[in-house]
């Protein structure tokens, strides 16, 4: 019987890359986000983490709620920002945000997960 190297080489690359979209595709999360001290209605509400998921929704004076889908499970950092005056940016002043904002550092698992997001005005805790 003759061993033919190139075709076990294809399948064995096609073994390999259907294993890792079952484990890319299982190892993923919902993250709900609970925005909290959002100041105003006015504008939207920004999140996105380090890993390429965003999303966007109306702003309200009460908590606020978004998912973030397909997160993969680790480490991760979520921004999450009030963008009041609709520029799709967070306005800063001397690199300072100007809108609130909050940035969290989250351990992502493999199911769905709610992560309350207190959001900050960080000039306030800022020393003059």
């Amino acid at each position: 019987m003759k061993c033919d190297y190139e075709t076990m080489g294809y399948k064995g690359m096609v073994i390999v890359l259907f294993s890792m979209f079952v484990v890319g595709v299982s190892a993923q999360s919902v993250l709900t986000l609970k925005v909290t001290n959002v100041p105003s209605a006015k504008g939207k509400l920004m999140a996105a983490t380090d890993k390429g998921q965003y999303n966007m929704v109306d702003a309200a004076v009460s908590d606020v709620v978004l998912e973030l889908k397909d997160v993969p499970a680790g480490k991760c950092k979520i921004y999450v920002y009030h963008d009041e005056n609709g520029n799709y940016q967070l306005d800063r002043e001397d690199g300072v945000p100007m809108e609130y904002c909050a940035i969290v550092d989250w351990e992502v698992k493999e199911n769905t997960e709610t992560v309350v997001v207190p959001l900050v005005d960080v000039r306030k805790g800022m020393k003059k």
